[in-house]
C-alpha cells in the first residue's frame, strides 16, 4: 500500500513565467520534478525496504546512513505507441487471431498433434491490468507477482493496478500470441517493472525451471547497449540455468542517436555535425521519457546535463543529476521527464559541467523522432545481451516479403554483436487491441516464443538454446550465403522449420554471438526437459 502511494513514475511541475532560452545556469531546480524517485541499495533486506530481492532493496528515498544508493530502473513495454489513426492504416483488417499462426509455418506443427504441451513458458511483463477478464482467452495460467513479494508467490491482482505505469493489458496480449499459437504450454504470468522485481522473477524461473521467457520490456540506461550492466546479467543467470530469454529489439529505431560529445567553440555546449547546438526532435503533445547516457559507466568521470526546449524556447524537461566518480551508485545516465504541450520541433541541449569532453553519447527520445537520427545501435537491454535471443518486427500481413517495420530497433550493438538475432510477425489481431491489431517488437517476441515452444514440443530431445539455434538457422533471408547478418533483419524471418529438420551442428555454436561465452553453454547442453 505504501509503494502505492509512494511510487509516481512522472512528476511534473511547469511554472508560467519560465524564460525563453535562458542560460545553462539559471535554471530553477523546481522546473521538472524527478520521474524516477525510487531507489536501490546493493543489500537485501534492507531496514524499511519496499521489495527486496537476493542482491539489494528497493527503497522509498536515499537511506540516511551513508549506504551507497542509485535510481532505481524502470522497464518500458515494447509496444508500438501511435494513433488511432495510424493504428488503422496499419490494421490487418477483421479479426483473424491466425496472422501469427500462419506466418510462422506453424500449420505442419499443429496438424501433426503439437501444441507446447509439456513446454514451460513465462510473460514478464508490467501491465498485467484486467486479465482476469481474459480467462477464456488466455485459458489456465498461472500468476506470480514478483515486485510485491520477493518470492513471487502472490497472484497478480490485475483488477487493481498499484501504480500509474501498470494501467494497460501489454502483458496480456504477450500472453494471448503464446496461446494462441502454442495452446498446450504450461503459461506464467509474471509481474516485473524494475530491476529488484526482475532480480525476483529471474530467480523464481530458475527455480521453477521454465522452459521460456518471453519478455517484451526495455530497460535502458543501465549499460551503453554492450551486453553488459546489471539487467544483461539477469539474462546471463537465465541463460546459465537453461532458461532461455526471448526479449525484444525495441521500437527505438527512429527514437535514437549516437554521437561523439563535440565542442569546437569551447562553450560546454555539444554540437552537431551542422554545428547548431542541439539535437532536434519531433513531438507530439503528451508526456515524454528521453534517456541521455554516455559511455562512461563504471567511472563517471563526466558529469552531463540536458535541457529541452519546446518550439517557442520554454523548457520543457530537463536532466541534472550529478555524476560524481567518488559516488558508488552513480550512473552516466541523465532520465528526462518531457511534457510536450503542442505538436513540432524540440531541442535537446547537452551541457558538460565536468569532466572530460571526450564521451560518446547515446540518447533515446520515447515516443518521438529524432531528426537525422540513426537506426544503428538502437536495441537496448536486455536485447544487447549475448545470452538473448533478441526479435524485431515484420508485418504479419505478407510477412515473408514485407521489408522490417520503420521503428524496429537496429543492431549492431556497441559490444559488436549483430542483433537482432531473427525477425518476428506483428500487427497481430487478439481480444486486447482487437482487429486494429497489436503492434511493435512487443507482439512478434511472445510469437517467436510461441514458435520455439511448438518446436520443443515436436524435439523434446532439443534444449532451449538448441531449438532456438535450430529457428534461427532456418529463419528466411535474401542475404548472399556468407553474409553478415542484416543490422535489421537479423538471420531474417523466423519461421518453423520442416518436421524433420536435423540439429544445426557447429552452427549453433554461433548463436547470438556466444563463441566466447562456453561457459555459459555448458550446463545448458546438458539439460533436457523432463517428458
Amino acid at each position: 500500500m505504501l509503494l502505492s502511494i509512494l511510487w509516481v513514475l512522472v512528476a511534473r511541475a511547469a511554472p508560467a513565467d519560465e524564460g525563453v532560452r535562458p542560460s545553462v545556469e539559471s535554471f530553477d531546480e523546481a522546473i521538472i520534478q524527478e520521474a524516477w524517485p525510487l531507489v536501490r541499495v546493493e543489500v537485501p533486506d534492507f531496514p524499511g525496504a519496499l521489495l527486496s530481492s537476493a542482491q539489494a532493496s528497493l527503497l522509498a528515498a536515499p537511506p540516511t546512513d551513508g549506504t551507497p544508493w542509485r535510481a532505481e530502473i524502470l522497464a518500458d513495454p515494447d509496444r508500438l505507441e501511435a494513433t488511432p489513426a495510424q493504428l488503422a492504416a496499419w490494421s490487418t483488417g477483421d479479426f483473424r487471431p491466425g496472422e501469427a499462426f500462419d506466418a510462422l509455418g506453424a500449420g505442419p506443427y499443429r496438424a501433426a498433434g503439437y501444441d507446447g504441451s509439456g513446454v514451460k513458458v513465462a510473460v514478464f511483463d508490467i501491465q498485467w491490468q484486467d486479465w482476469e477478464l481474459h480467462a477464456d482467452e488466455l485459458g489456465p495460467v498461472q500468476t506470480h507477482d514478483c515486485a510485491r513479494h520477493s518470492s513471487c508467490a502472490r497472484p497478480i491482482d490485475g483488477v487493481r493496478p498499484a501504480f500509474s505505469f501498470e494501467y494497460g493489458s501489454h502483458g496480456v496480449a504477450c500472453a494471448e500470441v503464446i496461446r494462441d499459437l502454442a495452446p498446450g504450454v504450461e503459461l506464467h504470468l509474471v509481474q516485473v517493472s524494475g530491476g529488484v522485481s526482475l532480480e525476483n522473477a529471474v530467480s523464481w524461473a530458475i527455480r521453477e525451471q521454465i522452459d521460456l521467457v518471453s519478455m517484451s520490456l526495455s530497460y535502458s540506461g543501465e549499460s551503453f547497449g554492450d551486453g553488459t550492466g546489471p539487467v544483461n546479467a539477469q539474462a546471463r543467470r537465465l541463460r546459465e540455468h537453461g532458461v532461455l530469454l526471448v526479449t525484444s529489439a525495441g521500437n527505438s529505431a527512429t527514437e535514437h542517436t549516437r554521437a561523439r560529445f563535440t565542442d569546437e567553440d569551447g562553450d560546454d555546449i555539444h554540437e552537431g555535425p551542422d554545428g547548431a547546438e542541439r539535437i532536434v526532435i519531433e513531438l507530439s503533445p503528451g508526456t515524454r521519457r528521453f534517456n541521455l547516457h554516455w559511455d562512461d559507466f563504471g567511472r563517471c568521470e563526466t558529469d552531463l546535463d540536458a535541457y529541452v526546449y519546446s518550439p517557442s524556447g520554454k523548457v520543457v524537461g530537463r536532466g541534472r543529476a550529478t555524476q560524481d566518480p567518488e559516488d558508488e551508485g552513480c550512473v552516466p545516465v541523465e532520465r528526462i521527464a518531457v511534457y510536450a504541450e503542442e505538436d513540432g520541433i524540440y531541442d535537446l541541449v547537452i551541457h558538460r559541467r565536468r569532466g572530460p569532453a571526450d564521451v560518446d553519447l547515446e540518447l533515446f527520445a520515447r515516443g518521438g523522432r529524432v531528426v537525422d537520427g540513426d537506426p544503428r545501435g538502437s536495441i537496448v537491454d536486455p536485447g544487447s545481451s549475448p545470452t538473448t535471443l533478441t526479435v524485431g518486427a515484420v508485418n504479419a500481413s505478407g510477412y515473408l516479403a514485407n521489408p522490417v517495420e520503420s521503428f524496429s530497433s537496429w543492431g549492431p550493438t556497441a559490444g559488436g554483436l549483430h542483433k537482432p538475432d531473427l525477425v518476428g510477425p506483428d500487427g497481430l489481431s487478439g481480444s486486447v487491441y482487437g482487429n486494429l491489431g497489436f503492434f511493435g517488437t512487443s507482439a512478434s517476441t511472445p510469437a517467436v516464443a510461441g514458435a520455439l515452444a511448438l518446436l520443443l514440443d515436436a524435439r523434446p530431445e532439443l534444449s532451449p538454446v538448441e531449438a532456438a539455434a535450430l529457428l534461427r538457422g532456418h529463419a528466411l533471408s535474401t542475404a548472399p550465403v556468407g553474409a553478415a547478418p542484416d543490422p535489421a533483419r537479423g538471420a531474417g524471418a523466423a519461421r518453423l522449420p520442416p518436421l524433420d529438420a536435423q540439429p544445426l551442428g557447429c552452427a549453433a555454436g554461433r548463436l547470438f554471438g556466444i563463441a566466447a561465452l562456453l561457459p555459459v553453454f555448458v550446463p545448458l547442453l546438458r539439460r533436457r526437459r523432463a517428458r
